[in-house]
């Protein structure tokens, strides 16, 4: 591996402090532009790009981890709410420990012993994650500039080169994340990564949402619905045991419409936990239904991946955000993926692609009111 290879493998893993440009409280007022962001040490931006419709929907997307920054859409009443949780300071996107808004892999969620065997090889990963496990693939694609291939008032497709190794994956892997929004205030999501080898990939979105509001209190007053009769069980370090319980008749049934407060109450930590859509290669419409009482914001998720990860950030407490401290239940994700552990589980839905089976993903944020 020759020098610049070893600097592009090791640079994520390095923690840096940035110069930031300061952050203003608002959109921007043309829509299809990009706007710096904050600077990084070697002296390059990172930049905000707006995609808007006519009538106020849109997101911003900043190319440092094609991280969501803001989402934008309206409530019962015709107002315009950003329903994305975001830093008040943007250096934290440098370095932080909650992934707020990124782009993560490449591999989602846990990787129990931070290890794997592909082809009786040994790979270990960075643990990041209760000193023994891996999470989210480290700070890896979350942490770099990506490269943007296209920009439009609706579309923005964003590139990366992971190198072999990186992380200590295997293989070289070439990323591709296409955003897009549509007339009737859809958030598309599709990802495609092609590796130069055998190897395993995973992502998701890691968007933090309070669908009353970035900024406005604990999400309490939401409810959700989930096409889910299984969940992956976890043992105290949240590495899954093997198991796929069904849900029906437990705490953790999502099936029947159920009120966050009512879940706090059975589970005062807020769940964190996969449940289970399907077991591979099916797109689920209306997987996971989301409605906030207070805005009378709805969210429909529907995707391809086979689990969602409903977490229900209990680590937001006093996190300075875009409109002041956040508390704890101040937001929530729904991170469509595989299912966590699959590189060691072989009863799950293998993680491994190819060149000739390479991964692709599609994920809709659809929102209305109600």
């Amino acid at each position: 591996m020759n020098v610049k290879k070893i600097v592009a493998v090791m640079l994520p893993l390095l923690l840096c402090s940035c110069t930031a440009v300061k952050y203003q409280n608002k959109e921007c007022a043309m829509t299809g532009k990009s706007s710096e962001f904050f600077k990084l040490p070697n002296g390059r931006s990172a930049k905000l790009y707006q995609l808007r419709n006519k009538d106020g929907f849109g997101v911003d997307i900043s190319d440092h981890g094609a991280t969501i920054i803001a989402i934008y859409t309206p409530d019962r009443n015709g107002k315009i709410r950003n329903v994305a949780l975001s830093w008040a300071d943007p250096v934290r996107y440098t370095n932080h420990p909650i992934y707020l808004g990124a782009l993560v892999g490449r591999l989602a969620n846990r990787v129990s012993n931070a290890s794997f065997v592909l082809d009786d090889k040994v790979y270990q990963l960075l643990p990041n994650d209760r000193k023994t496990n891996s999470l989210h693939g480290g700070f890896g694609i979350s942490g770099r500039l990506w490269e943007v291939k296209k920009h439009t008032d609706q579309e923005l497709i964003l590139t990366l080169n992971s190198l072999h190794g990186d992380g200590g994956f295997p293989g070289e892997l070439d990323i591709t994340a296409r955003y897009s929004i549509s007339d009737d205030h859809k958030l598309v999501l599709e990802i495609t990564a092609v590796p130069d080898r055998k190897t395993v990939a995973d992502f998701t979105s890691h968007v933090y949402l309070n669908l009353n509001g970035e900024g406005s209190g604990d999400c309490s007053d939401h409810s959700i619905v989930m096409k889910a009769p299984r969940r992956t069980e976890v043992n105290e370090k949240l590495i899954p045991t093997g198991k796929t319980p069904e849900v029906a008749g437990t705490i953790y049934d999502l099936q029947k419409e159920r009120n966050f407060a009512d879940i706090l109450k059975d589970i005062p930590n807020g769940l964190d936990d996969n449940y289970v859509l399907n077991d591979g290669g099916k797109f689920t419409e209306a997987a996971a239904v989301v409605k906030a009482g207070k805005s009378g914001i709805r969210l429909t998720l529907s995707t391809d991946r086979p689990g969602i990860q409903f977490y229900m950030a209990n680590c937001l407490k006093d996190k300075p955000g875009r409109s002041g401290n956040y508390v704890k239940f101040g937001g929530f994700c729904l991170e469509t993926q595989n299912w966590p552990d699959a590189v060691n589980q072989p009863e799950f839905p293998s993680a491994v692609i190819t060149p000739e089976n390479p991964y692709s993903s599609r994920t809709v944020w659809a929102f209305d009111t109600f």
